[in-house]
């Protein structure tokens, strides 16, 4: 097993600065705003439960969708891995990558590690498999809020050439990156080698133990072996058709808890804005901080009251219940999961496909 890569000091240094000052900024945009939290709560205690039921139905369904397109190239590794020791370690991955700072950053080491133990699977031929399942993860929330993006502009006074304007270059985005990851690997296996060479004169000297692993040798045949399992996940088009439209039923049901939230304190917002908005929040995972801090939920109902026109008050209740639905939730049941996993009970772990 091979360890992650460590983010330098001094860059990690910044994104934390950035993040906290970002975070801070938000913060203080709330008490600007006076923002009335008796208003918020009783928009809460006023909500229709049986939408935000459906907002965790549809949060927990998005996350099995996901789960099952990593199992989908798992199976590549070893047709006998098993869906549902899949499903429970997709859920304790996401658990981590949503708690932790640089998680997200993080997010395809993890899940391969958290795989690859459990499964008893080669680390370094899980990480292939988990990266072409989360490219095309990736690739589908692109594909969704350019949908979202594109029925926004269509059916507002701003006009349809802008939305198709932005439909087509999201379009050549995702063609672009596929690209990459496939025909990019000169330019990955340079950069994997100066690294290892950086490595082998910074690390290597204050530990020799492993310099042999940052030999040039061992460095190429681990590229190697990396692309040769990522093309074998990748070669059967039928496999990369279904996870693709598994991912994209995952990511419309992902967007729903957020119309499901407006539903819930009695304001329909338009599904455009929930396909487009949600994805697009993941940018906030640039950031280094944990999730649940409040940063997405103020950066989305400052987004939501300028493009709704509702309340303050019923945007704050409606972003808060699908903040609830999409990351508590989901924390809480991935939390939940991972416990599952570390206490080696194995008679109560499922053994069937």
């Amino acid at each position: 097993m091979t360890d992650s890569p460590v983010e330098p000091k001094t860059s990690a240094g910044r994104r934390v600065g950035l993040g906290v000052v970002v975070l801070a900024a938000l913060v203080g945009l709330v008490v600007v705003a006076d923002v009335q939290l008796g208003a918020i709560l009783a928009q809460l205690a006023a909500a229709d439960p049986r939408y935000l039921a459906l907002a965790l139905v549809a949060s927990l369904v998005a996350q099995l969708a996901w789960a099952a397109v990593s199992w989908l190239f798992l199976r590549t590794l070893d047709e006998d891995v098993s869906s549902e020791r899949v499903g429970f370690g997709y859920l304790a991955g996401t658990f981590a990558k949503q708690v932790l700072p640089f998680g997200h950053a993080g997010g395809v080491p993890l899940l391969a590690y958290v795989f690859s133990s459990d499964l008893k699977l080669d680390y370094r031929q899980t990480f292939a498999a988990v990266t072409a399942s989360e490219l095309v993860i990736f690739c589908s929330s692109l594909v969704v809020a350019a949908v979202g993006f594109g029925w926004y502009l269509l059916t507002t006074p701003v006009g349809s050439g802008l939305g198709a304007v932005v439909v087509v270059g999201t379009a050549g985005l995702v063609v672009g990156l596929v690209g990459v990851a496939r025909y990019g690997r000169g330019t990955l296996s340079r950069t994997a080698r100066l690294l290892a060479a950086v490595g082998r004169v910074t690390l290597g000297r204050l530990v020799p133990s492993v310099r042999p692993r940052l030999a040039a040798d061992a460095v190429d045949r681990g590229v190697a072996g990396f692309f040769e399992t990522f093309d074998r996940a990748t070669a059967d088009r039928s496999v990369v058709a279904r996870a693709a439209a598994i991912a994209l039923v995952g990511w419309v049901l992902f967007t729903l808890p957020l119309y499901f939230g407006f539903l819930a304190v009695g304001y329909t917002m338009p599904l455009a804005l929930s396909l487009l908005l949600v994805p697009a929040g993941g940018l906030a995972t640039l950031l280094p901080t944990p999730g649940g801090l409040g940063g997405t939920e103020v950066g989305t109902a400052a987004v939501l009251v300028v493009l709704t026109g509702a309340t303050v008050d019923v945007v704050a209740a409606a972003v808060l219940l699908y903040r609830f639905a999409s990351y508590w939730f989901v924390v809480a049941v991935g939390g939940a999961s991972s416990l599952y996993l570390s206490v080696g009970l194995t008679d109560l772990r499922p053994s069937g496909k």
